[in-house]
């Protein structure tokens, strides 16, 4: 299947899901999805499209900030990310303000780093959301102070990860907070090497470590040699719908693996 086709096939899948409230979710059952808004507006812009209602998304997230029914970090860094997509100037009432400093942990990151809830993939994730959305807010933080949080989590490996397991996902994490504290990503000069030995382990992984891995790579400017198996893997992981799953051999598709999918062939030029 041609790179317009997937992308059309793409396109038309999203839509689908977009709800009348303005927002998105996968199995469009109302109400919207903040988590699932965010994908969609992400893989579409990806694509070179806009949401087919920009201003009833905009909507769906400016009333869901006045209501306070946006109660999770996840929810607030995709109300900031997709209005900042949209071009509206984001003014978060003073709340959800005290709420991002409440999170703030006595390691120097954000958020527990222990007894993570099973959809948490990384204990980064947290200290990264966070640090996009005060970015958006234009509010200060100490870069140097974030770095060694992280760096509490290298492992000797190059990975990065909790108990000395590193794990792809933090080692993403890890390395998109130091995108965005100004950390020198060529001081991580065994990170390429824990990529690559995980690279080697790819044909039993699913979308999402694939997602984590190439990432990584093309932040470091590694080469990805089994690209044309990852390109070819994740072109079986599309549905019929349009939609792509976890694994090319079976599972349902969500907006989540759409936009890891749609992330991957990005990055190899494929899309």
């Amino acid at each position: 299947m041609s790179a317009e086709l997937i992308s059309e096939n793409v396109r038309r899948y999203i839509e689908r899901c977009r709800l009348d409230d303005g927002g998105y979710f996968f199995a469009r059952i109302p109400p919207s999805s903040a988590v699932d808004t965010y994908y969609a507006v992400r893989t579409l812009s990806m694509l070179g499209f806009a949401p087919e209602s920009p201003a009833a998304t905009r909507k769906f997230f400016v009333d869901a900030l006045k209501s306070n029914s946006i109660l999770s970090i996840n929810g607030l860094f995709a109300a900031t990310e997709v209005l900042g997509d949209l071009q509206f100037n984001v003014q978060l009432p003073r709340r959800y303000v005290d709420r991002i400093n409440k999170l703030r942990n006595d390691m120097g990151g954000f958020g527990v780093v222990s007894n993570l809830d099973i959809e948490v993939v990384s204990e980064l994730e947290t200290t990264y959301r966070v640090l996009r959305i005060m970015i958006s807010l234009g509010m200060d933080f100490d870069g140097r102070t974030i770095n060694d949080f992280v760096l509490k989590f290298a492992n000797r490996d190059g990975g990065f990860g909790k108990g000395n397991l590193s794990t792809p996902a933090s080692t993403y994490y890890a390395i998109e907070i130091f995108k965005l504290t100004g950390y020198k990503l060529a001081e991580l000069i065994f990170t390429g090497d824990y990529l690559y030995d995980r690279a080697k382990m790819w044909r039993l992984n699913f979308i999402e470590d694939i997602f984590w891995l190439s990432s990584c790579m093309a932040n470091l400017g590694q080469r990805i040699d089994i690209a044309d198996w990852i390109t070819s893997f994740v072109k079986n992981c599309q549905r019929s719908n349009g939609g792509f799953a976890r694994k090319d051999v079976m599972g349902i598709p969500s907006l989540e693996y759409t936009y890891y999918a749609v992330s991957i062939l990005k990055t190899l030029s494929f899309l």
